[in-house]
This record gives C-alpha cells, structure tokens and sequence, in this order.
C-alpha cells in the first residue's frame, strides 16, 4: 500500500508539474498601443493639411498682389478725374448716344 501511495504522489507532482506547460501561458493579451495603419493614416492626414495649407498660403499671396495691383490702379485714377471725364464724353459721343 506504501508503494501505491508513493506511484500516486509521484504520478500527481507529474501532472502538477507538467501541466502548465501542456497548457501554455494563456492568449496573447491585446496590445494597447497603436496600430501601424493608425499611424499611417494620422501621417497621411497630417501631410495632406500641410499641403492644403500650403496652397492656401500661395493662393493668399496671389490674392493680395492683386489687392495691391488694383489700390495703386485705383490711387492713380483718383488723380486724374478730369481727363476720366473728357475720355467718357468722347466715348459717348463715339456710340452715338
């Protein structure tokens, strides 16, 4: 009966032992970082911004050469008011009207 016991024992620290490495550590746990799609994705949309805001940075610079082509056209009419007139009366009379 001793020896019974002992096969018993010796065959249950057997199991006890082999057990956790029958059975593994258990699934991967879930990684909490970011994925590289996530990354990629953030990348594209951050360089896409900065290409529209370079664009609308172009587009601001032509508009205000154009504001400041048309103030000195503007400024250099205001000058001549008198020949404006005389240029408009010989176009009326070239009309016919």
């Amino acid at each position: 009966m001793a020896r019974k016991t002992v096969w018993l024992f010796a065959l249950g620290t057997l199991v006890l032992s082999m057990g956790p490495a029958l059975v593994g550590c258990g699934p991967k746990p879930q990684c909490e970082g970011a994925t590289v799609i996530q990354v990629q994705s953030a990348q594209d949309e951050c360089a896409a911004a900065t290409d529209e805001l370079d664009v609308a940075r172009d587009e601001r610079a032509e508009l205000e050469a154009d504001v400041t082509a048309t103030k000195a056209e503007v400024s250099e009419l205001e000058g001549m008011p008198g020949q404006l007139a005389d240029q408009l009366e010989e176009l009326r009379k070239g009309s016919g009207r």
